[in-house]
Order: C-alpha cells, then sequence, then structure tokens
C-alpha cells in the first residue's frame, strides 16, 4: 500500500467519524426538541396554560430522567417534575412530582 493510499484511507476515516458525530448530534437535539415541546404539551393541559419561569433539563442519554421545574400559574407553588423519556412519544412518564410553597 502506497503512501497516497493510506493518506485517502485515513482521510475517508476522519471524514466518516466527523459526519457520524455531526448526525448523533443533530439526532440528539431532534430528541431533546421533541420531550421539551412534550413536556410542555403536558403541563399545558394538566395546569389550563404555560406555567411561569419553566426550566426543562434534558441529557442526552435516554435513560436519565428529564427535569421540569415551573410555577404553578394559579397557585404560585413551585412544582419539581422527572419524567421517563427513554422511548417514542407514546412512552414518556411523569416519574415524580414535589411542590414547595414558595
Amino acid at each position: 500500500m502506497t503512501s497516497a493510499e493510506v493518506l485517502v484511507l485515513s482521510v475517508t476515516a476522519v471524514l466518516t467519524a466527523v459526519v457520524a458525530f455531526a448526525l448523533y448530534k443533530w439526532l440528539q437535539r431532534q430528541r431533546v426538541s421533541r420531550i421539551t415541546k412534550w413536556v410542555k404539551d403536558y403541563l399545558f393541559v394538566r395546569f389550563g396554560g404555560t406555567p411561569n419561569r419553566l426550566t426543562i433539563n434534558c441529557s442526552d442519554d435516554p435513560l436519565w430522567p428529564v427535569l421540569a421545574a415551573f410555577d404553578d400559574p394559579r397557585t404560585g407553588v413551585q412544582h419539581r417534575l422527572q419524567f421517563i423519556c427513554a422511548g417514542p412519544a407514546s412512552t414518556f412518564l411523569l416519574l415524580s412530582e414535589l411542590e414547595e410553597s414558595r
């Protein structure tokens, strides 16, 4: 194998790795976007409006819980929720909820 062939194979391997990583990151951003929308829709239906000061923390790891915190728009009570979002949207589930008075 000549040095030119080795160079071409090396460049091809690096480009393949870069494309694979970019695809992985794009898929993760799509997952986070899908989960964020689902959590907002869930809270809108449950509380009759968009919660105040809503924060959603979603990891790239599908086994890690999604954390949401917000103030109830009706009572001002602070809520902290954990969701399981490992598979498709039909499997998303509220794992736990904590309420705290301010």
